[in-house]
């Protein structure tokens, strides 16, 4: 008897059978329910936002900037935007009075030829739209954070009177959720800032599901008080990308009521570790690269034991996504070998990526499915898989048993906490 399976991949899905005798445990994000009226969800939270202060507090605001995620970020724009502008323009402030940021950080700065895949027609037409370089020379410095953090920030968004975000609740492998004034507080700025930022991921407390006592989180708070957010707005979408929860208003507020409700639907626990993990991001845009992926490797990594094998189904269509990962990459030839580098070296962005995924590595053989090039998957010294079938096969031959399987369909947003007894 076969046990059929059915994981994410890209914008399609793959569906395949198990050895018999294989009988995998699941783990997945906990099932919730789902507003009958999203669109209403989304209103309600407008006129009731968290910290009591209403949008139209800030009628007297002459000017408007709205920092959105790029791509890799599955936001409904079409849903949560036409509510938010229509407010907006009830205050009375004009569509040329506002701006919407592609808040991208350091990922590659959007090219506007993809933004009708972002964002409606109508709302390209009538607003002003500014896709943020972390790497210009014309950003703003603020001073340091009391962390020492040198804070340069998109001036197109800091000289507006009234600046809001909209971002996406997810765990996250070490700023522990997203959300709040992230989508701001690092896609509005310069390199120095988040590599200095994200520089804090060896600290204590710097771990995906914690946002307390978290040094990665709490400076980007403090950037985020620089940087003058008045408010945010961020949802939370269950496994098949529908919104659940919409949380608006005061920036901390939202951040800690949002993460507390994604604890409930994302933490997983596991009395044990296992053979192999069969483990998918979660589809586009989660698997749009292998930088993009390996925050789903990160969460997979628990669950396997030492020695295990991990079966990862990634599209990759842009193939590795980042220059300096590649390059780090590319100049070793072994997962320690980068990761002992990276302990000796200065942190640098791109470096850290391939720091993480070969931490992975070291713990258990990858075995890829992709849609990149078998070379550049040896690159980043990963197996690559042409079947499924095949690979299962081999991996079944080191068992006199059937190995003990776990299967992650949404790992980007699934994160594993261990409880032996």
């Amino acid at each position: 008897m076969t046990t059929d399976l059915e994981l994410p991949y890209g914008k399609t899905k793959i569906a395949f059978d198990l050895p018999p005798g294989w009988r995998p445990d699941l783990f997945r994000p906990n099932a919730v329910s789902l507003p009958e009226d999203p669109q209403e969800e989304v209103s309600c939270s407008l006129d009731h936002p968290l910290g009591g202060r209403r949008l139209d507090a800030f009628r007297n605001a002459r000017s408007v900037a709205i920092a959105i995620s790029d791509e890799t970020r599955l936001i409904p724009y079409p849903l949560i935007l036409p509510p938010l502008l229509e407010r907006l323009s009830r205050m009375g402030i004009a569509p040329s009075s506002i701006r919407l940021l592609i808040a991208s950080g350091l990922h590659p700065p959007m090219e506007e030829a993809r933004l009708p895949n972002l964002l409606p027609s109508e709302i390209l037409k009538e607003y002003s739209v500014v896709i943020h370089d972390a790497r210009q020379d014309s950003l703003n410095y603020l001073g340091e954070t009391s962390r020492g953090t040198p804070v340069f920030l998109n001036p197109r968004f800091l000289e507006a009177d009234l600046r809001l975000v909209i971002g996406l609740i997810d765990p996250h492998q070490f700023v522990g959720y997203t959300g709040g004034v992230k989508a701001a507080a690092i896609g509005l700025a310069g390199e120095r800032t988040i590599e200095a930022n994200h520089s804090m991921l060896f600290q204590p407390g710097a771990m995906v599901g914690v946002i307390e006592n978290n040094p990665v989180r709490e400076d980007i708070e403090e950037i985020g008080r620089m940087m003058g957010i008045h408010w945010v707005f961020n949802v939370v979408l269950d496994e098949a990308n529908r919104v659940v929860k919409v949380f608006c208003g005061d920036p901390i507020e939202v951040e800690q009521a949002g993460s507390q409700f994604c604890r409930f639907i994302y933490e997983t626990k596991a009395a044990r570790e296992y053979d192999l993990v069969i483990a998918s991001p979660g589809g586009y845009p989660k698997d749009l690269n292998a930088y993009q992926a390996q925050k789903a490797l990160a969460h997979v990594t628990p669950l396997v034991r030492e020695g295990g094998d991990i079966l990862f189904l990634a599209e990759c269509p842009d193939g590795h996504g980042d220059e300096l990962f590649y390059r780090m990459m590319v100049n070793y030839r072994t997962p320690q070998e980068v990761v002992d580098h990276f302990k000796r070296a200065r942190f640098k962005m791109g470096d850290h990526k391939a720091f993480l995924w070969c931490r992975s590595l070291i713990k258990a053989e990858v075995h890829l499915h992709s849609a990149m090039d078998e070379g550049l998957a040896r690159v980043l010294m990963v197996s690559p898989v042409k079947t499924l079938s095949e690979v299962l096969e081999r991996i079944g031959k080191k068992y006199a048993e059937p190995p003990r399987v776990a299967v992650m369909p949404k790992a980007n947003s699934t994160y594993i906490k261990i409880q032996r007894s």
